[in-house]
């Protein structure tokens, strides 16, 4: 019998008919009757009176009736004929997977399902080359006489003596539900499948136990609150349940089937007339590949077959797995260098052909390591520009560096060290004898603390004498925020860097031939730069520090004096200098947001999340070696946490062993 639209029969109260809304693109709307997938739905449905029938689905006296594939009599349920036909004219299947899909739909009728199907199962493996052998001819025959033969499985009777034949074997595990009914012994159901590959590792008893356990499961709604007996051919199951010490997974099986009624009954296998699966040995799938049969007869057919398309040229298929190696020779080898993935399929293609062969190149080519590890990406850089707040005073942010060795000077001397004023510009240089933590502390405490006050901020690079405790505690001490340069990026210190620049080639200007006089000029060229008019401020660094102009030698000769140094003059002075100072900022305010403009029109915006993988820029140099041979990009590091727009914390990651290690900060 068949309801007339089901649960569509029942109205759903006003009331609750918002519970049950869904949404459309056209907005919300309401069931008016009960839909399929409400929780109380089944009983409710069940439980309503008065339903109507629809009489074109409806059948009565009949003895037999056909319901989704099968057809169902008082003998039983058997396959529906219409299938099996399907099944007996199938060709041999260039689709295996698409045939046992087929036959599955059928395996409750098929006795050892699992043991038959197995010659094709291990082709659907993805390692498993297809190899179509007598073996499989065989499978695909038995599997198609199974069903032709019009097994019949009875109905279930819950007052019949219920018996569960179980078996495993080495690769599979099956099971029979069976009945004495009117004296005779009827199949309900069979059951089998394949055993996992941890699943081939058990030992003989645990296997035959799974095998049990997982039949219960299988045919649980028949046997739960039912005594039956469960036949084995394994005898270590009758006294399995006595065990003092049984293994953690015996005794989890055991737990499992306490909540049943069961009887264990042995019988040797040659007293089972009806074994599950009586599953042989592992079948051999190591067999040697067979000799190709001489392909010229079958060339020349497709030759002249396609002869009109006018091809001119054959190329060989190649198999799934050469594909990775023929790939790797034309794109890894010394003769293919490494190059794009253009160039390398356009190699390939005129040699080989397979199905997705221009996507199989571009792919294995975008994940080399060698060539990301190298090769710069062929699209804008990475990452807009991100400009520091401009500072309100002279000396609340300072830029400090040590540009690099220089030869020994006659006063012992060999390193400068350079500090700038973020606001006006104002540049501090000193000769240092050696680039240690005391002589870096004499300086910021003599030239800068004690002249200028101390700073707010404190910008340097990421060498080991900045990092050391003594310069860690006069920061601490003063209060000052001491902020490093990400690694491998010295535009962070950027004002500092131009600067060393200027005053390299403000020096080689008057060094000697011998460079050894360059710390008794380095004060006499730090005084013009301090005196010149900068571009982006428009004035001059000692004015907007000092609020004067500086005098010079020329001065003193043509003095120059103002209309009076009255009080009025002294104050007008000061206005100007704040007005000076003010104008700085805003100039320095527009030339970052032109710079700004210059730079984001040249880089695209990038944004990493945490736990993304990437590869860091890292242009190191190494003494006696080549940099335009060296590596530019190292990885893979792992995204710990999003500082700013630019700037990352990341931390040594291998893929392989999920090993974490340093974590650093880069931009």
């Amino acid at each position: 019998m068949y309801l007339y639209t089901g649960y569509w029969q029942i109205e759903v109260d006003a009331a609750d008919r918002e519970k049950i809304a869904f949404v459309t693109s056209e907005g919300l709307y309401e069931f008016k009757v009960m839909p399929f997938g409400l929780c109380n739905a089944p009983a409710t449905f069940e439980g309503e009176a008065g339903l109507i029938l629809n009489p074109k689905k409806c059948l009565f006296g009949a003895k037999e009736i056909k319901i989704l594939g099968h057809f169902v009599s008082g003998e039983g349920i058997k396959p529906d004929p219409d299938k099996i036909k399907a099944v007996q004219d199938f060709p041999t299947p260039k689709d295996v997977e698409s045939f046992l899909g087929l036959c599955s739909y059928y395996r409750r009728f098929i006795k050892d399902f699992c043991h038959r199907a197995r010659p094709l199962q291990v082709l659907l493996k993805n390692n498993s080359k297809f190899m179509w052998t007598k073996l499989q001819e065989k499978a695909f025959g038995d599997l198609k006489s199974a069903l032709i033969s019009e097994p019949i499985l009875s109905l279930f009777d819950e007052t019949a003596p219920t018996e569960l034949h179980t078996d495993a074997s080495g690769y599979g595990i099956g099971a029979v539900l069976v009945q004495q009914q009117d004296g005779r012994e009827r199949v309900i159901a069979y059951a089998s499948r394949t055993l996992t590959k941890p699943e081939t590792n058990y030992s003989t008893t645990e296997r035959e136990y799974l095998a049990a356990v997982w039949a219960i499961m299988k045919f649980r709604p028949y046997l739960f609150g039912k005594s039956f007996t469960i036949i084995r051919d394994h005898h270590s199951l009758c006294w399995i349940a006595n065990l003092k010490d049984p293994s953690v997974r015996l005794a989890r099986w055991a737990l499992r089937l306490q909540e049943y009624d069961i009887t264990i009954s042995y019988k040797s296998g040659k007293n089972i007339k009806m074994p599950i699966v009586f599953l042989e040995a592992l079948l051999k799938t190591s067999r040697k590949i067979q000799q190709v049969r001489s392909s010229g007869n079958r060339r020349s057919f497709v030759q002249k077959k396609f002869r009109s398309f006018g091809l001119k040229r054959w190329l060989p298929v190649i198999p799934k797995h050469l594909r990775l190696d023929i790939v790797r020779h034309f794109h890894d080898a010394p003769t293919a260098g490494h190059l794009g993935f253009i160039k390398t399929y356009d190699r390939l293609r005129k040699r080989f052909y397979w199905p997705g062969l221009y996507r199989s190149v571009r792919n294995y080519v975008m994940h080399c390591k060698e060539c990301q590890r190298r090769k710069p990406i062929p699209q804008k850089p990475p990452g807009h520009l991100m400009p520091m707040p401009a500072v309100e005073a002279p000396f609340h942010r300072v830029g400090v560096d040590l540009p690099g060795r220089f030869p020994k000077s006659l006063g012992g001397n060999k390193w400068i060290i350079v500090c700038t004023d973020y606001l006006t510009r104002y540049a501090i240089t000193k000769s240092l004898p050696s680039a240690d933590a005391p002589e870096i502390l004499k300086f910021m405490v003599e030239e800068i603390i004690l002249k200028h006050g101390a700073p707010r901020t404190i910008i340097t690079d990421r060498g080991q004498v900045f990092q050391s405790k003594l310069i860690f505690e006069i920061n601490r001490l003063c209060n000052v925020d001491h902020r490093m340069t990400s690694a491998y990026h010295p535009q962070t210190n950027g004002l500092t860097e131009r600067f060393i620049k200027t005053l390299a080639d403000m020096l080689s200007m008057y060094v000697d031939v011998e460079q050894r006089n360059w710390d008794q000029i380095l004060p006499f060229v730090t005084f013009p730069y301090n005196a010149a008019r900068q571009e982006t401020t428009g004035l001059k660094p000692f004015y907007l520090l000092h609020g004067r102009e500086a005098e010079t030698t020329l001065d003193t000769i043509f003095p120059y004096s103002p209309d009076g140094a009255t009080q009025d003059y002294l104050q007008r002075l000061l206005n100007q200098t704040k007005e000076s100072r003010q104008l700085a900022r805003l100039r320095t305010l527009e030339a970052q947001q032109k710079d700004r403009r210059i730079y984001d029109a040249k880089h695209r915006p990038v944004n990493y999340n945490s736990g993304d993988l990437v590869w860091i820029f890292m242009p190191v140099r190494k003494v006696g070696l080549s940099e335009k041979l060296l590596k530019k990009y190292f990885g893979s590091y792992q995204v710990v946490r999003k500082l700013s727009e630019v700037t990352y914390e990341i931390q040594d990651f291998d893929p392989l062993t999920k090993r974490r290690k340093i974590k650093d900060i880069v931009h």
